[in-house]
C-alpha cells in the first residue's frame, strides 16, 4: 500500500520480558495518543501467540492481511512487526486487527497525530511527546540492538555508529545536515539526556554552537524576521535532512504563506493588467542572487534579516531600485 498505508519493512526479533504485562497489541512507537514529525516507523507488539495475521487500517484504509504465524516468522521475530505508515496531516485513526486464520481475535485502536512542522505547539494536548528509549522499552530492543553505546562508539561515524541501524532512513532527503550525516549525533543528542538522548538545547541555543557568524551577522542588521530574533531556526528548518532546498521542512513559498497568509489573499505588491499581483512563482528567477532557482519569495525578501523593512535583498530602500534588479530599463 501507499498512500494513507502502510508498507511491511521490518521485523525484529526480542526476547519478551516476563515481568511485563502487554495488551493483545501494543503500540510501541509511537505510542497511542502520541505525536510524530517523521512518517518512519510503526512499531508494534503482538502478545496474543494464536494470531497467525495482522491486519493495520489507517484513515479507514486497510492493509493486506500481514503474515505472522509460521514457524519461520516467530522463531526469527518472535512478537513484533515494524511496518512503515504514511501519515496523513493531523489526526490518523489507528486499527490494528488480530486474526488466526481467518477468525479475527482481538481489535485495538488508537489515534496518532502527524505535525507535518514537526512543531509542538501546534498538536492538540491530548497527544504526548514520543520517548522511546526509556529503560522499560529499550528492554525490548537489547538483544538485536546496542541500547547501552559508549561514548567512543557513538563517535563513530556512518554505519559504524549504533544509531545507524534504526535510524538512517531519517536521512533518505536531497539535503542532509552534516552532523547528521555523519551520525555525529552525540553533537547535538545527550546520552544522559532526560528523557535519554534528549536535546539539551534547542533552536539558536544549539544551532549557535556552530552557525554563530549567521547569528552575528542578523545581529548587525537592523531588521531581524520575528522567528529569527526568537531563535526559531526549527521552526523552518529541518535540523537532520530534507527533500527541500536549505533543509527547509516544506517548499520556500509554502513555508513563507504559512504564517504570511494575507500574501495569498490579495494581489502583490501591483496589480497587473489581469488583476493577478506579481507572481510569486512558475518561472525562473532572474535576479543576480537567485539564478538558477525558481522565483519564490527569497527572490525578493532575505528570510533572516536586513537593513530595510521587508527585508529587500539588496538592501535598498528604495523600492523600485529591487524591481530593476529583474525589470532593467
Amino acid at each position: 500500500m501507499t498512500r494513507r498505508g502502510l508498507t511491511t519493512i521490518a521485523m525484529i526479533c526480542v526476547l519478551c520480558t516476563p515481568a511485563m504485562t502487554w495488551p493483545a497489541v501494543s503500540f510501541i512507537y509511537p505510542a497511542a495518543k502520541s505525536w510524530v514529525g517523521r512518517s518512519d516507523y510503526l512499531i508494534l507488539k503482538l502478545n496474543n501467540p494464536q494470531f497467525t495475521a495482522v491486519k493495520i487500517t489507517v484513515n479507514g484504509l486497510a492493509s493486506d492481511p500481514l503474515q505472522i504465524g509460521s514457524p519461520e516468522y516467530r522463531k526469527a521475530f518472535q512478537d513484533f512487526l515494524i511496518v512503515q505508515p504514511i501519515w496523513d496531516p493531523g489526526k490518523n485513526e489507528v486499527v490494528v486487527e488480530g486474526f488466526k486464520g481467518q477468525e479475527r481475535l482481538e481489535s485495538t485502536a488508537t489515534s496518532i497525530y502527524f505535525s507535518v512542522k514537526k512543531d509542538s505547539a501546534a498538536v492538540p494536548p491530548e497527544y504526548k511527546a514520543i520517548a522511546l528509549h526509556t529503560p522499560e522499552l529499550e528492554k525490548l530492543c537489547t538483544p538485536c540492538h546496542n541500547m547501552s553505546p559508549t561514548t567512543a562508539q557513538l563517535n563513530k561515524l556512518g554505519n559504524d555508529n549504533p544509531c545507524y541501524g534504526c535510524h538512517k532512513r531519517m536521512l533518505n532527503s536531497k539535503f542532509v545536515h552534516g552532523p547528521a550525516g555523519t551520525f555525529s549525533c552525540s553533537y547535538c543528542h545527550d546520552v544522559k539526556g532526560n528523557p535519554k538522548y534528549a536535546m539539551p538545547r534547542r533552536d539558536a541555543a544549539l544551532c549557535n554552537d556552530c552557525h554563530a557568524d549567521k547569528t552575528a551577522d542578523f545581529k548587525k542588521r537592523k531588521y531581524v524576521h520575528g522567528p529569527v530574533a526568537a531563535g526559531m531556526c526549527e521552526v523552518c528548518h529541518d535540523p537532520h535532512g530534507s527533500p527541500y532546498d536549505f533543509q527547509l521542512r516544506m517548499p520556500i513559498n509554502e513555508i513563507c504563506l504559512s504564517c504570511h497568509e494575507v500574501v495569498k489573499q490579495e494581489p502583490h505588491v501591483v496589480r497587473t493588467t489581469t488583476g493577478e499581483g506579481h507572481p510569486l512563482t512558475g518561472r525562473p528567477d532572474p535576479s543576480e542572487w537567485g539564478k538558477g532557482r525558481q522565483l519564490s519569495c527569497v527572490s525578493c525578501h532575505n528570510p533572516h534579516a536586513g537593513d530595510v523593512r521587508y527585508f529587500f535583498q539588496n538592501n535598498s530602500p528604495d523600492k523600485m531600485q529591487l524591481c530593476q534588479a529583474c525589470h532593467k530599463k
